[in-house]
């Protein structure tokens, strides 16, 4: 894994590869804390929800690389955010950060571990807590076999919860699990897929309505990427026992210069595809101040096919996206660091409209809220989530912290509830009570 002198060890948006202890791409000054600019949350700590979903609670779980998982509550009645009462934290590889983490249904935890080739699951209960499912861990001995890098998104399922998947760049395969009764594991019969050298397999995305898997063509040295291939997700694929195919979409992979994604992630009508190029002077040697993105074609010969189909100027170069993704989510933010590597820029949110045009919020980009490297939703869109890593120079530690913000009408962000302080960086996710 690239060694930075910013850095301790490095995370792609706070992950690690096989096992290695690791954090984020920057550290803060000597003594920052989280949020705009100099890494500072503001906030009361107190307020009740009032976003654009339902949800009066969400769970996040993170890889503890003392080997546990830790669980944390978000109450908007109480207005908190901490550990959660009476967790008890399931055991895990220690040393290691993960190579991906997943929640499927609202219901279902996977994290896996490339130190021990395994995939671990859990069932969630209405209070955040966590049972291992049965079988697991499972058995997933190409986990090993990451090569130089894990992305944020190796690992992802498909919006119904139903599939697994996984990207194996020093393999170029594409692995498929099928998430059956309680949430055990069955790898898909014609899994793997190999990708042609010298298609390198990264970060990974479906379109919103779960029909095609999209695979950048990555670079894990500058973090950018050159090309997306594009698959036919076959109908079978989520039937316990049925055949997986992953069909080549016409004309994919798609390799034009407009096409050189880092990370792409689908919005809920399965429309479009947004993308960042992942272009930072800290890594590539140079800012992309743009968001992307592509049309996907709905029906017909080519369907699955993309093109591209415009982008936005940001303030700030986007190193990570979330995209909101409950049925009537139509909003994006952006999440990165500054060219010396010192902070993390302030989160900048855009609404995407029904031709795919991305246009700014009112009040973007954001200051006085979480911000980080990485952001997540929950299944609502009430809440999104904003986690990075820093190291204090003072005390040579690495502070990881992750702060949930509440969205409001337009997409304006607010953060009435304060940051919480996590153990160790690596992979987490959020989680709406199932």
């Amino acid at each position: 894994m690239t060694m930075r002198v910013r850095t301790v060890l490095m995370l792609i948006v706070a992950l690690t590869v096989m096992g290695s202890a690791s954090c984020d791409h920057y550290n803060c000054p000597s003594g920052a804390t989280f949020g705009n600019s100099s890494c500072t949350a503001s906030g009361s700590g107190l307020g009740t929800g009032n976003g654009t979903g339902s949800a009066t609670a969400a769970f996040a779980f993170a890889i503890d690389q003392a080997g546990t998982i830790d669980g944390y509550t978000l109450d908007t009645t109480a207005g908190t955010f901490d550990p959660t009462t009476g967790f008890t934290a399931p055991t895990v590889p220690t040393n290691s950060g993960g190579v991906g983490m997943v929640v499927a249904q609202k219901q279902f935890v996977y994290a896996g571990f490339g130190s021990v080739g395994q995939i671990y699951g859990w069932t969630m209960d209405a209070t955040g807590g966590l049972t291992a499912i049965s079988g697991s861990p499972f058995a997933a001995p190409f986990l090993a076999d990451y090569g130089a890098g894990v992305g944020e998104a190796n690992m992802i399922t498909n919006p119904a919860g139903t599939l697994l998947f996984f990207s194996i760049t020093a393999l170029n395969e594409i692995y498929v699990f099928q998430i059956g009764s309680g949430g055990v594991l069955t790898q898909a019969t014609g899994s793997p897929f190999t990708i042609p050298f010298p298609f390198t397999p990264l970060n990974l995305a479906t379109d919103g309505a779960g029909n095609y898997l999209y695979v950048v063509n990555g670079d894990f040295s500058t973090h950018t990427g050159s090309g997306i291939a594009a698959f036919v997700i076959g109908t079978s694929c989520a039937t316990a026992g049925g055949v997986c195919t992953l069909a080549s979409v016409p004309g994919s992979p798609f390799s034009t210069p407009a096409d050189a994604m880092w990370l792409v992630k689908g919005e809920p009508t399965g429309q479009f595809l947004i993308g960042t190029s992942g272009n930072t002077v800290v890594y590539s040697g140079v800012d992309d101040l743009h968001l992307y993105t592509f049309s996907i074609t709905q029906s017909g010969a080519n369907a699955g096919a993309i093109a591209s189909a415009g982008s936005v100027v940001t303030q700030y170069s986007p190193y990570s996206i979330a995209v909101q993704s409950n049925a009537n989510g139509n909003l994006v933010y952006s999440f990165g660091f500054n060219d010396t590597a010192t902070a993390f820029n302030p989160v900048e949110g855009y609404g995407i409209s029904s031709s795919g045009t991305l246009t700014a919020d009112t009040g973007s980009p954001f200051s006085g809220v979480a911000n980080g490297s990485w952001g997540q939703f929950d299944q609502s869109g009430a809440f999104l989530f904003a986690y990075g890593s820093y190291l204090d120079t003072s005390t040579n530690a690495i502070t990881t912290l992750l702060g949930p913000i509440e969205v409001g009408t337009g997409g304006a962000l607010t953060q009435p509830i304060s940051t919480l302080t996590l153990a160790t960086p690596g992979f987490w996710v959020v989680t709406d009570a199932p």
